[in-house]
């Protein structure tokens, strides 16, 4: 298990961004470079606003590698890390999760990933198995080619008095970094122009619940909660 003090824990908004750099998939990282381009080009959409992304499908159950697998243990441990540090009062052990992976591409074709969430995912862990910047990516007005941006998620009405620049963070990830964070936080990318530029990103929504929930998601109606009220007020009158 690795030490909670390897891993960057960022409070913002108060959101929690967890950053590492997983070392550990060095001698891996350019061979999930290559398995997330061929699982890209098998199923990208085809649609010009979602050309950047394959979500078909999950890539851990489609070509399950031993490369794959070890980024997904790495996911798992920086979960338990993020969890023991953003919300102490929950015990990782107690919670079982779920993986969905698909590939995001983006090239030198200054192309961007418009802000958006992942609705109904707990966490978003993305890995940066490849990120090359051309020698024509400049300091221009953009000044963070393909950084990952995240977007303050409080409404208006809670934060018009901040300055327009303090609403959001971006940085460009390092090759091999790990970013995880709430499937809430709305987030996008800067473009990149050379047409050298590619950066490869690995995504995975997790989803966790308890480990003794066998009802999963459940919802009831307004006169099941009616009856379930006067059920338990009769059972503290007795």
């Amino acid at each position: 298990m690795i030490s909670i003090d390897t891993c960057r824990m960022m409070s913002l908004w108060p959101s929690h961004i967890l950053i590492d750099q997983l070392v550990e998939l060095d001698d891996v990282r350019e061979t999930l470079a290559q398995e997330a381009e061929r699982f890209y080009e098998r199923h990208t959409q085809s649609t010009a606003k979602l050309a950047h992304r394959a979500d078909t499908v999950s890539m851990m159950s489609e070509q399950p590698s031993r490369a794959l697998l070890r980024l997904l243990t790495a996911i798992e441990q920086r979960v338990a890390v993020y969890i023991q540090k953003a919300y102490p009062s929950l015990d990782p052990s107690e919670l079982v999760a779920t993986y969905n992976t698909f590939v995001n591409r983006q090239r030198g074709l200054g192309k961007w990933a418009i802000p958006h969430r992942h609705v109904g995912n707990q966490l978003v862990a993305t890995y940066y198995p490849r990120v090359h910047l051309g020698s024509r990516e400049g300091s221009d007005a953009v000044g963070l080619p393909g950084a990952l941006c995240f977007h303050d998620p409080r409404p208006v009405q809670a934060n018009w008095m901040l300055r327009h620049e303090n609403k959001l963070f971006a940085q460009t990830p390092l090759q091999g970094a790990l970013f995880i964070f709430p499937g809430y936080l709305e987030h996008s990318t800067f473009p990149m122009f050379d047409p050298e530029s590619d950066k490869v990103a690995i995504v995975t929504n997790v989803r966790f619940t308890h480990r003794d929930d066998q009802g999963g998601d459940r919802t009831w109606s307004a006169a099941q909660i009616r009856a379930h009220t006067q059920d338990k007020s009769m059972e503290s009158d007795q």
